[in-house]
């Protein structure tokens, strides 16, 4: 399962295959806690981060 982390209209958006769904972080906190609670959410996942 691939997992991309994207930046979108000022919130953090996780896009697993062709859902979209939004995280509740806002883009200006940081990259890591949203890549710690997707890892969290989808063991053993790829994460990919796109800007």
């Amino acid at each position: 399962m691939d997992v991309v982390i994207r930046k979108l209209n000022g919130l953090w958006h996780l896009i697993i295959g062709s859902s979209l769904i939004r995280t509740p972080f806002l883009a200006t906190q940081d990259r890591a806690l949203v890549v710690t609670d997707a890892r969290r959410a989808y063991p053993g996942a790829k994460i990919f981060q796109r800007d």
